[in-house]
């Protein structure tokens, strides 16, 4: 299975084979750029039973899937070959592999694989045809336009309908097509460089934005204007967030104000919405809801910071606008299913406290990895790739 990043390739094949028959057993194999060998030989005699001292199988009466996601990304050798890669095509050209500490040939039986990558760049590889003519190939082609807006304005819609307002209905189909504008344009132009690798967006970020407008419950959104406050903020944490300098955050505002008067027919002034933002801590009953100006916040936040302090080693902070808002995008990240977030900048900027903080926020164990190192700018950028 290969496509574009972002559209549906895990998520298809993982779907099918846990729907599978009941006569087929499956087991997902991730590839990243550090895989090894081992790793492979690992997953096979993890997932496979050990029928004889030399073969490899699935359960008796069964056969086993095995699903390989992001085959290319492993780093090529000196003898620019991927080792996993080439063990893989082992196993199914010769059916099986060497044992290297006892040295024999262990059989793999009823077995088969399915793969899934994209096209090679920013950080995967092109893989040997050795490997690739085993299996038949498909293409997952993007989404166009109109199935985006299809398909977002109808989970949209369905939820505001859960309130019964035919006004918040209708413009749910006005809201999806700001997004898939704003999603279009932002590709166009925003385009990944050395500096901003990471400029790369996919169909996940717009399922991302549907996602928070879903966080806020439908009996809180009370009229056009509260969701055109909850779109934009929305907006702005999945796309314009990941901007890293002022001329391209004010270049994507002035685009988002300009799409949004066009299907939204709102009648803001470009400031009044970069400053909104939505969170669960300023209330008791922890909805998703548009939060008061920064200085009313700061009390609450004093509390929850008190609440930190008792049972883990004390962070003194002082709260500011910038502050708050870096706070409130790692609680809103930490707050969604797999809810990830790389926190990038400089040292002593204020990462590790806003991540503890917002791990805090939503009663998540935190834990914490500390890496010295000094980076040369290349350096930096490579390690940051790689990451993402």
């Amino acid at each position: 299975m290969s496509g574009e990043t972002g559209v549906g390739k895990s998520v298809v094949t993982r779907d099918y084979l846990m729907n599978a028959p009941e006569n087929v057993d499956s087991a997902f194999v991730n590839f990243s750029g550090k895989t090894t060998t081992k790793n492979l030989v690992d997953a096979l005699e993890g997932k496979l039973e050990s029928r004889r001292r030399d073969v490899l199988g699935a359960k008796p009466g069964k056969k086993m899937i095995f699903f390989v996601d992001d085959v290319n990304m492993p780093q090529l050798d000196a003898g620019k070959a991927q080792p996993p890669c080439e063990l893989l095509r082992q196993v199914i050209d010769q059916g099986g592999f060497y044992d290297t500490k006892k040295l024999f040939f262990k059989k793999v039986q009823d077995t088969k694989f399915v793969t899934a990558c994209a096209p090679p760049g920013g950080g995967r590889n092109e893989v040997s045809p050795r490997l690739f003519r085993q299996f038949a190939m498909l293409w997952v082609p993007s989404l166009s336009t109109q199935s985006m807006r299809l398909i977002f304005t109808s989970i949209l819609r369905g939820y505001f309908d859960l309130k019964e307002d035919p006004g918040l209905s209708l413009q749910a189909e006005d809201v999806i097509k700001a997004t898939v504008d704003i999603y279009e344009q932002s590709i166009q132009t925003f385009l990944p460089t050395p500096s901003k690798c990471h400029y790369t967006f996919n169909l996940r970020d717009l399922s991302k934005v549907i996602q928070g407008m879903l966080m806020c419950p439908y009996d809180e959104i009370d009229n056009k204007d509260y969701c055109t406050k909850l779109f934009a903020c929305e907006i702005f944490r999945v796309f314009r967030d990941r901007l890293v300098d002022e001329d391209d955050r004010r270049k994507f505002s002035e685009m988002s104000h300009r799409i949004m008067e066009t299907h939204l027919s709102m009648d803001w002034s470009l400031e009044d919405f970069e400053t909104v933002i939505f969170g669960d801590y300023d209330n008791q009953r922890r909805n998703y809801v548009l939060l008061n100006a920064t200085s009313e916040l700061i009390p609450r936040l004093d509390e929850l910071l008190m609440l930190y302090n008792a049972e883990n080693s004390p962070m003194n902070l002082v709260f500011f606008e910038d502050c708050v808002q870096h706070l409130t995008r790692v609680a809103r990240t930490l707050r969604q299913e797999r809810g990830n977030m790389l926190l990038v900048g400089y040292g002593g900027s204020g990462r590790r406290s806003m991540a503890r903080l917002g791990a805090s926020i939503n009663e998540i164990t935190t834990f914490t990895i500390e890496i010295t190192k000094s980076y040369r700018e290349k350096e930096f950028h490579d390690d940051i790739k790689y990451m993402l």
